[in-house]
């Protein structure tokens, strides 16, 4: 039973990154070390809601490409409400995500915990994430691409934001920044050179237990001719040499497409599905 509480919510400060940091520390977030959310401190798509003078909770979100601004960071301590904490923190976010030009907010619900809050709020759940995991290093053969792979250049980040763009929906976009962040942070990122122009790009970063594909993405016009699987083949072949056996990735669980490249190649499901709620701002 959760005790009735007075809470306040303000702009997160400098200051609160240590609370933020035990916070994060204490309660369940898959986002606090996936996103550099110190960066965003002192600005107003950042706010921290507190209860008698401490920080019980946070949310960070941002669009990074698009119309799209997606929540970056969500923690809240046991006991506090989670609608409560949204009826005070979800209008104060709107204001200045509006001024960021997003015209949505989405929110990636892994674990399922703010789900019911999110729906009583106007969220609808758009589509699901299916989590796979390939834990053995059997490979299968790929032929008939015809496509160079090289690795990726910061020169080559407008090219891949574009793919993006013609390959996803918005609020899948990444924006070069964010490319840029993760061509720093990857321990393998390789893009394919197909009928003379970049065709796709792959991207993965280390985890606690292995590696997880953060991103493979094929231009349109270039699919079906294999070279999805090339990249594929050829970032688990770099991630094995690294001595890397668990691997992970997500897919849109009505992308038939992608599920079938990933079965061939061993990716099973982790047996969860992840819900992508999206609302209105």
């Amino acid at each position: 039973m959760q005790r009735p509480l007075s809470l306040t919510v303000r702009p997160a400060v400098a200051g609160d990154q240590e609370a933020i940091q035990l916070l994060l520390a204490s309660t369940f977030s898959p986002f606090g070390q996936a996103w550099p959310w110190r960066e965003y401190l002192g600005r107003d798509v950042f706010w921290v809601a507190c209860c008698d003078g401490q920080l019980v909770g946070a949310l960070l979100a941002w669009p990074d490409a698009g119309p799209v601004a997606w929540v970056r960071l969500a923690i809240l301590a046991p006991g506090i409400g989670t609608g409560s904490w949204l009826d005070l923190t979800l209008p104060a976010l709107s204001s200045p995500l509006r001024r960021c030009k997003a015209r949505v907010l989405a929110w990636l619900d892994v674990g399922g915990w703010a789900g019911p809050a999110l729906e009583g709020r106007g969220f609808r759940s758009s589509t699901q994430l299916l989590p796979l995991v390939k834990e053995s290093r059997w490979l299968p053969s790929v032929g008939g691409a015809e496509a160079a792979l090289r690795p990726v250049e910061r020169e080559d980040l407008a090219l891949l934001a574009r793919i993006d763009r013609a390959a996803f929906s918005p609020p899948w976009w990444l924006s070069e920044t964010t490319l840029d962040r993760l061509r720093q942070e990857s321990v393998y990122f390789s893009l394919a050179e197909w009928a003379g122009r970049c065709a796709g790009y792959a991207t993965a970063q280390l985890t606690a237990h292995g590696a997880h594909i953060g991103r493979l993405v094929v231009l349109p016009a270039a699919q079906g001719h294999g070279i999805g699987a090339l990249l594929l083949r050829d970032l688990l072949d770099h991630l094995y040499a690294f001595g890397i056996a668990h691997v992970t990735l997500n897919t849109q669980q009505d992308n038939r497409a992608s599920r079938r490249l990933y079965a061939r190649f061993g990716f099973y499901p982790l047996g969860r599905r992840v819900a992508v709620w999206e609302r209105q701002i």
